[in-house]
């Protein structure tokens, strides 16, 4: 343009970070490491991590209450456990075919509200991406991505419960730790 203004459009900051956020592995470097969490009304109910080596732990809270649902005092007791590199190329398989993103639960004609959720992690070198979940999506095509997702939970909640617990938490019914 000669004479004339040159304007360069730049996407808002907010915009390129949540890009960012949302892309997967596409890189040389293998993972390194995959970590995943279910919640229930801001608490944890399980979860796990588990290098490439097959080395991990899983977790899972307890209510020592009796009482149904998040109230009351709780535990989470840890597992760890050695699952070694073909079990952690299993998991590695049962995630590959997930999209960068979750379908948007806030699309969905079925949606069951106080379901559990959470987030998926998978590192990377110094790049760790997320796929955040809602399970209270009931539609086909949110199902058809969480049975991935549940599938490798399964996975390693079985590798964690074939292990000793090795380490227990206690929490009061508002959720600060008790020490003893």
């Amino acid at each position: 343009m000669a004479g004339g203004t040159r304007v360069i459009r730049l996407a808002p900051l907010p915009a390129l970070m949540l890009s960012a956020c949302a892309t997967t592995h596409s890189g040389p470097d293998p993972v390194e490491r995959i970590a995943y969490d279910t919640n229930s009304w801001g608490r944890v109910v399980s979860g796990w991590i588990v290098g490439s080596d097959g080395a991990g732990t899983w977790y899972e809270r307890v209510n020592n209450s009796g009482q149904p649902g998040p109230v009351g005092p709780y535990e989470v007791r840890y597992h760890d456990f050695d699952a070694g590199d073909a079990d952690f190329a299993k998991l590695q398989a049962l995630l590959s075919s997930l999209p960068d993103q979750a379908p948007n639960p806030h699309d969905c004609e079925q949606f069951r509200t106080d379901d559990l959720y959470g987030t998926l992690r998978q590192t990377y070198g110094a790049t760790t991406a997320e796929i955040a979940y809602n399970q209270g999506c009931r539609d086909a095509s949110y199902q058809r991505f969480m049975d991935r997702l549940l599938a490798a939970d399964a996975l390693v909640a079985e590798w964690g419960k074939a292990a000793p617990v090795s380490r227990t938490e206690r929490y009061a019914s508002n959720g600060e730790p008790v020490s003893e």
